[in-house]
């Protein structure tokens, strides 16, 4: 048996049996390098849709720190909505609203063109119920790559790709809980701090969990190619 099946049955041993089923429903190359890109924030509008959304049925969004806890309100009212509420809204977004989500400026071109030398893979958190309607989003934004749903920490399934990619592979998300636990389970995947919501870069902290830090999609390419080109060639 080969170091990389012996590394994959490891990490699957840690796995949730759904998550790993997904996994191993999405097609990825040996040997080819790897891009492992998150959806919200990243792909596609989140904050700025819900500020948009919100006012709709009875809430405000104020981000001052980037969390749902504190920061939406019911319309005219300063006491925000308790977290389980906050999750409950979240949930009545990704029913209606996921379809309607619009790409972030230049996703759908840089991703394209950095396609035509990589794989791509979403790796995204999104209700079980919303990931269909997520992958049916994506492929109309003209970004209908690969995509695997997760729930919680993101690390275990980052290391599952990048060891079955057996490659040079990249990690970009927008959280920086999602690259902590990127760090303590696919340590040798170069993580990449995406913020390209402006309400978001205010408030966005740095962090020693990431490996670069990028605004927008036009730095994220340049950054993107120039490691996993150097990493092959190395």
């Amino acid at each position: 048996m080969d170091a990389g099946a012996t590394g994959l049955q490891a990490i699957e041993a840690g796995l949730d049996p759904d998550l790993m089923a997904r996994l191993r429903a999405v097609a990825v190359t040996p040997g080819q390098p790897l891009i492992a890109v998150d959806a919200d924030e990243v792909l596609v509008e989140l904050s700025a849709h819900l500020r948009r959304w919100l006012p709709a049925i009875g809430y405000r969004l104020e981000l001052t720190r980037y969390q749902l806890e504190g920061s939406i309100f019911p319309e005219g009212s300063d006491v925000p909505l308790p977290f389980d509420d906050c999750l409950v809204l979240i949930d009545r977004f990704f029913d209606s609203e996921v379809l309607h989500q619009r790409s972030l400026p230049g996703a759908p071109e840089a991703l394209g063109r950095l396609s035509n030398d990589f794989q791509v893979v979403v790796l995204t958190n999104v209700p079980d119920h919303g990931g269909e309607l997520r992958r049916q989003n994506l492929a109309g934004l003209g970004m209908g790559y690969p995509m695997v749903v997760n729930s919680g920490g993101k690390g275990r399934a980052l290391a599952w790709l990048a060891a079955k990619a057996q490659a040079p592979a990249v990690f970009i998300d927008d959280s920086l809980k999602q690259h902590e636990s990127a760090a303590r389970r696919a340590p040798e995947v170069t993580r990449i701090h995406f913020v390209g919501a402006s309400l978001l870069s205010r408030i966005l902290p740095e962090s020693p969990a990431v490996h670069h830090r990028v605004e927008g999609w036009e730095a994220c390419e340049v950054l993107v190619s120039s490691i996993l080109t150097r990493a092959t060639r190395a």
